[in-house]
């Protein structure tokens, strides 16, 4: 008999520190005192040329049955999105008093979701195409010129972080042991060289605006010359693939609450943007603490914590799965009565049709004697 394969919580681990990323990145974009040329500067930019992609990556690694990624690419990604769509038209009308639905764009940070369907989905269907990552990456060096690659139907964010899925896809066992083979100081050397371009590129970046390492937009609405885009892009592929490797070299293999996290990353996703939206109105402090640069920098990873903490606690994670899989088999139980209601008209509508068919056989045939 075959052994169970022991559960590597490595990947749990990753996942884990991805997320509580995150919102870091989103309250220090939005929380006042934030400045490219800074230390906030430095933290946004290191966590965003890696973060979606490593969380793209590890989706890719964890697709290699692409029928199973098929069937549940609907209930595990498009329809949480769906929901979210409403749910967030609500928040934003409460905290803003104004919101409207554009189904065209997807909510903030909702594009996750939104893309991560589309690459499972058609999973089984690209990979039969012969050189699909040179492909992928072509499309992605490129993306910038290219005016319909912005915020609408997230293609922008979906061909630029479309080539890190394919890595974690074609990323096998083999592969992985090998990329985890690094040694302490060749660890100490590659952390230092990736934080010492995010300082380069904090202080002296200034031909990439903060939002450009979101590869949403197109270099034009950025304001960025074309052959600037095609460098960036080529230094965000490597930078990414550089933390990457390195947090697979660094990162705890064991059970640990890091890893848990990991293991309930999407109510933290979705619901830290409740606490992004008050954040950008009542700013970081929400008026209780002084506003000064050293509360901001406490603020901000200690309302990250508190957004982790919580959003992933047993009772929210188990609200959220009733909510989620409640209304998923809602919609299962309408679709098969549905199909049911339209298997008993079925064989009417057949017979009738058919007789419409047969009675103009008829009468053309009677016509032309």
């Amino acid at each position: 008999m075959g052994q169970i394969k022991e559960r590597d919580y490595m990947f749990d681990t990753f996942r884990g520190l991805l997320m509580w990323s995150i919102p870091i990145s989103h309250f220090t974009r939005v929380a006042g005192h934030f400045s490219a040329a800074s230390l906030s500067g430095i933290v946004y930019i290191t966590i965003n040329v890696f973060v979606m992609q490593a969380f793209v990556f590890l989706s890719g690694y964890f697709s290699k049955k692409p029928d199973r990624a098929r069937q549940t690419a609907f209930h595990t990604f498009l329809w949480p999105y769906i929901l979210c769509i409403p749910f967030f038209y609500f928040v934003r009308k409460i905290i803003w008093g104004a919101a409207a639905i554009d189904l065209s764009v997807p909510p903030f940070a909702l594009w996750y979701l939104f893309a991560l369907f589309f690459y499972r989905f058609f999973l089984k269907d690209y990979i039969k195409i012969p050189y699909i990552f040179e492909i992928s990456m072509v499309t992605y060096l490129f993306a910038g010129m290219v005016p319909y690659f912005s915020s609408e139907f997230a293609l922008g964010r979906m061909v630029s972080y479309f080539p890190f899925f394919l890595l974690g896809y074609f990323c096998t066992e083999d592969h992985l042991r090998k990329l985890r083979s690094l040694r302490r100081a060749h660890c100490i050397v590659l952390g230092t060289v990736l934080l010492g371009f995010s300082c380069i590129l904090a202080f002296f970046g200034d031909q990439f605006p903060v939002g450009y390492y979101l590869l949403k937009s197109p270099a034009v609405e950025l304001g960025i010359a074309w052959y600037w885009d095609i460098a960036g892009r080529m230094l965000i592929f490597f930078l990414a693939c550089g933390w990457i490797v390195l947090m697979l070299n660094i990162l705890p293999n064991r059970m640990n609450y890091v890893a848990y996290v990991g293991m309930n990353t999407m109510p933290i996703y979705i619901l830290h943007l409740i606490v992004r939206y008050l954040v950008k109105k009542y700013g970081i402090t929400f008026g209780i603490l002084p506003d000064n640069v050293f509360v901001y920098y406490f603020m901000i990873f200690a309302l990250a914590g508190l957004c982790v903490f919580v959003f992933s606690s047993k009772p929210v994670v188990k609200l959220y799965d009733i909510i989620v899989e409640g209304s998923y088999r809602i919609l299962l139980f309408l679709l098969s009565k549905f199909s049911a209601l339209m298997g008993i008209v079925h064989r009417p509508l057949s017979a009738s049709a058919n007789a419409v068919i047969n009675l103009i056989g008829r009468a053309g045939g009677k016509s032309t004697d």
